[in-house]
């Protein structure tokens, strides 16, 4: 029987699969779904052509399919560094991507989304706010 955590990723890897067999790519609708909810993340990123994007995506769903990258020593805090004092990305953004991409598959999944899946999206992007949060505290 898998742990808790083996069953939150399982449940969200479930669903980023079925979003790909339903709506393929995602990263258009997860951008144009972010700029609508956090109109100052669009101008910071007007650097960022859709391969750049593509990549930024996949890293967030990697961060979602694995704890590989949290803690003291993590990728996620480097990374949480390198936006804030390199690109001045505010701490807030962060939760409103997460929730662009959660809500993008949301909509992709139609009545296939329950009650398992908003608990595991729900509990994973806590866990990663945790570590952006506590990266960002240190900042501060």
């Amino acid at each position: 029987m898998p742990s808790s955590n083996e069953h939150i990723i399982n449940t969200i890897s479930d669903s980023l699969e079925q979003c790909a067999e339903a709506v393929g790519d995602i990263t258009a609708p997860v951008y144009n779904r972010f700029f609508a909810q956090c109109g100052d993340a669009e101008p910071l990123m007007g650097h960022s052509d859709e391969g750049m994007k593509g990549r930024m995506l996949a890293q967030v769903i990697e961060l979602l399919l694995t704890d590989e990258h949290l803690g003291n020593d993590g990728y996620l805090r480097w990374e949480v560094d390198n936006h804030l004092l390199a690109y001045g990305v505010d701490v807030g953004m962060y939760p409103a991507f997460f929730e662009a991409v959660r809500d993008t598959v949301k909509d992709s999944l139609g009545t296939a989304w329950g009650v398992a899946q908003a608990d595991a999206w729900s509990t994973r992007i806590k866990l990663l706010l945790q570590d952006v949060y506590t990266q960002a505290e240190a900042q501060a």
